[in-house]
């Protein structure tokens, strides 16, 4: 039987595949790079040099490959790197072959327009989320589409959604290196306070931001399990507070619940 993926879409352990007959270091140091960015989602040379064993001029050439294909992206003032569009990209052809946008936006429009929020389907990116497609509320005061953008996932509620898929020991070792860090006075700025709101999110089956992201902007997310074992999606609503009443959470529970199962119903009935 085949060991099944630990974390979001992520292949089995290194240890538990065969050893390649004929390896050869520099694709085996370039792949370990791009999959250290899966975790971390941001390295410094030190880092590189580090986890692969080689010289830092050596971690210098690999990083300045990779920059120059776009698939990492170096900071002016951290010099630390993160990941870039190209290989953002190579995630969603993956995502463009189970043509899940193609099947989730008739969800995502009934969504948006029964709650008269925006609707958002989100992609998990390590310590973020990516949104990949939305569509708007029709409401005068609305949330802007984020299709595109990036957040850390501990700060939106369909982010947290999908934080929550992860084990305690799954989500320690993903902050091992830094804690959650906070965009607004309402934000989790510790790795104790994120698994204390996972277990309420697992718990619950939705995850809620309360002006985390933002002041005065509110979102609920859930996590949809897709055909791939270990591989998830998320379906997000938000709204200004302003536009929320006493009953909001509860209702727009029960209708994003009802869309992801909707969603995991089309995908698994849509295998290519």
């Amino acid at each position: 039987m085949e060991t099944p993926p630990d974390r979001l879409g992520e292949m089995p352990p290194l240890g538990d595949r065969a050893t390649p007959a004929y390896p050869i270091a520099s694709v085996d140091n370039t792949l370990r790079i791009l999959l250290l960015l899966s975790e971390r989602n941001r390295l410094n040379l030190a880092d590189v040099a580090a986890e692969l064993g080689i010289a830092r001029s050596s971690a210098h050439r690999l990083m300045a490959m990779l920059t120059y294909y776009d698939f990492v992206r170096q900071d002016s003032a951290s010099r630390a790197f993160r990941p870039g569009p190209a290989l953002v990209d190579v995630g969603l052809s993956a995502v463009r072959a189970l043509d899940i946008r193609v099947l989730a936006r008739p969800i995502l429009t009934e969504l948006a327009a029964s709650t008269e929020m925006t609707a958002h389907l989100a992609l998990p990116r390590g310590r973020d989320v990516l949104y990949v497609d939305g569509v708007e509320s029709r409401r005068t005061i609305r949330a802007a589409l984020r299709t595109g953008d990036t957040l850390p996932a501990h700060v939106t509620g369909v982010g947290k959604a999908l934080l929550a898929t992860l084990s305690d020991d799954q989500l320690r070792q993903l902050y091992r290196d830094a804690p959650p860090q906070a965009l607004t006075e309402k934000s989790i700025a510790s790795v104790e306070a994120l698994l204390e709101q996972m277990h309420i999110a697992r718990g619950a089956g939705y995850a809620v931001n309360r002006g985390e992201s933002e002041p005065g902007v509110l979102s609920l997310g859930v996590a949809v399990s897709l055909p791939e074992p270990g591989m998830f999606a998320g379906l997000g609503l938000v709204c200004p507070e302003a536009a929320a009443d006493a009953e909001w959470e509860s209702r727009i529970a029960a209708q994003l619940k009802a869309a992801a199962a909707d969603l995991a119903k089309e995908m698994n009935a849509y295998r290519p």
